[in-house]
């Protein structure tokens, strides 16, 4: 689960983990222009310049997904 209202979802919850995860969308290109543009990040979510790069989205998933099986262990 992800989202920037988590935190409402959790708030009064007396569970004292969750796997809220935030993973890199940009490729290395855009990145690298960024950095040499004096930019902290390509870009931002809820902007109109917002891009994914699809091929994480596999990468993305399988860290969120052990990050959970990690936390259901305990």
């Amino acid at each position: 689960m992800g989202s920037e209202e988590f935190h409402h979802l959790v708030i009064h919850n007396p569970k004292p983990v969750y796997d809220y995860m935030l993973f890199g969308i940009a490729n290395k290109e855009a990145s690298e222009k960024a950095i040499k543009e004096g930019k902290l990040f390509p870009f931002f979510n809820h902007n109109s310049n917002f891009e994914v790069d699809l091929n994480a989205i596999p990468l993305g998933v399988k860290l969120g997904t052990k990050a959970l099986i990690e936390i259901f262990k305990k």
